[in-house]
């Protein structure tokens, strides 16, 4: 049986490694050209085939999430760790396009506005603390595994 301060520990873990999920729906539209970012903000570009893509990293990021309340710890583990993949994913495409958009891209016309940039350095640092809180949970989870006697 856990104790009340394990639980309410692995529910802080959890709602921090949880709270990247939305923001990575938005940067999968961003990595799909579903959207595009540029000097006069947002441009919505999409297609079929674009959309699709983008709803299928998300569903997959979201089914991720989803396994942290699974019953079995095998499940949890694997969502733990897959889900760690996908944050330092989203972790490298965000400071790849901040730092791309920073320097005007390739071409030198794609400067993007400050507040986009300091939103995709925002989203690489909520990636961090996402990435560490789930290694929190994957810890955690081991931990207990180890302690069970059954």
């Amino acid at each position: 049986m856990l104790d009340r301060g394990l639980v309410s520990q692995r529910r802080l873990w959890r709602a921090l490694a949880v709270s990247a999920a939305p923001p990575l729906v938005a940067l999968w539209a961003l990595w799909r050209d579903v959207y595009m970012l540029d000097a006069g903000g947002l441009t919505h570009l999409g297609g079929a085939r674009a959309n699709v893509e983008w709803m299928a990293l998300s569903l997959a990021s979201l089914g991720l999430v989803a396994l942290f309340w699974a019953r079995e710890r095998a499940l949890r583990v694997l969502g733990y760790a897959l889900y760690s993949l996908v944050l330092s994913l989203a972790f490298g495409i965000a400071g790849v396009l901040g730092v791309m958009h920073g320097f005007g891209g390739p071409e030198g016309n794609l400067d993007a506005p400050p507040w986009a940039l300091v939103l995709l350095g925002v989203l690489a640092a909520v990636c961090v603390a996402s990435l560490l809180a789930t290694a929190a949970l994957l810890v955690a989870d081991v931990r207990e595994g180890d302690a069970d006697p059954g």
